[in-house]
């Protein structure tokens, strides 16, 4: 009877000390999970040093306080590196509008505001030149003409045609003359839009101009004189091999404005070519450009405004 008695007080004592252990795990596991969920709040800034809240000692309500804390300034870090990310853009901007108007700036200045076309004659009267008049083009004071030269008596070239403001607009610019064209007024050749432009104004010896494509067509006569003027508009895409995108290149690589008139029996031309990536803004000044030439125009000008045939 004691042998029985002794069996079951120890198996009583076994199961109080396996519930006791039990209890112990179950208790050093809560307190390890309380640990790692409310130990620590951790936020990176990104320009400084990390922060720390330790909130191990905290009761539950304030362990939940803790973390709703953290959350917001995380979030509030995060709202003022975007704030930073647009003042810089903003930043950028501010100097692209700065550097614009300084540029309008230095024209008024240089101008007064005023704006004046000056004319650019490049070719000069002469009587033993086969009877060659001048002609002319009018640009605006407040742009900038570049490398103006005479290749010959019949020929002028210029250089590059800049807007101060929004950049190159002509990427060169050639007057020549024809003696002997055949007819008395450029109407002979009948509707401007009908005429093949490259070949009847002797511009076929270009690639350029043989590839390119009517894209407008008028007739102009100036009031004062009575001269009538062709204008075009040609546009000439690269070569095939040019482009290797299936879509083609971005850009034509040519549009030429060109003006033609014929007087006493020689053929006056104007070619432009213009910028492509800049013909959207100054399309219309390039034009403007083109509808200005005028042949048999006084060649008395100043000397910078003429083109003087080189010298060996």
């Amino acid at each position: 009877m004691r042998a029985v008695r002794s069996t079951a007080f120890t198996a009583r004592a076994n199961a109080r000390t396996r519930r006791s252990t039990r209890a112990t795990r179950r208790h050093a596991a809560s307190a390890s999970s309380s640990a790692a969920a409310s130990s620590s709040c951790r936020t990176r800034v990104e320009f400084g040093d990390d922060i720390n809240v330790d909130t191990a000692p905290l009761s539950s309500r304030r362990r939940a306080l803790g973390a709703f804390a953290c959350a917001s300034l995380s979030a509030a870090i995060s709202l003022t590196s975007t704030s930073t990310e647009f003042a810089a853009r903003a930043d950028d901007e501010d100097e692209e509008l700065a550097e614009l108007e300084a540029n309008m700036k230095r024209v008024m200045e240089t101008n007064s505001g005023e704006q004046t076309f000056v004319r650019q004659i490049g070719l000069r009267s002469s009587d033993e030149a086969n009877g060659i008049r001048a002609c002319a083009f009018e640009v605006s004071s407040l742009w900038r003409v570049d490398g103006a030269r005479a290749v010959d008596a019949m020929t002028a070239e210029w250089g590059k045609i800049v807007d101060p403001v929004n950049g190159e607009a002509v990427q060169g610019a050639r007057a020549f003359a024809t003696p002997d064209f055949g007819v008395k007024s450029i109407d002979d050749l009948g509707k401007p839009e009908n005429v093949a432009v490259a070949k009847a104004l002797g511009l076929d010896g270009e690639d350029s101009y043989r590839r390119a494509d009517m894209l407008g067509a008028a007739k102009r006569v100036d009031a004062s004189t009575g001269q009538v003027y062709y204008d075009w508009e040609l546009v000439a895409s690269p070569p095939a091999k040019a482009c290797p995108s299936a879509v083609g290149c971005l850009y034509p690589e040519h549009i030429y404005l060109i003006s033609a008139s014929v007087l006493d029996g020689v053929l006056y031309v104007l070619s432009l070519d213009a910028t492509p990536a800049q013909w959207r803004v100054t399309g219309n000044s390039v034009k403007r450009i083109r509808n200005s030439f005028t042949v048999g125009v006084a060649d008395e000008a100043p000397a910078s405004q003429i083109v003087e045939a080189e010298t060996a």
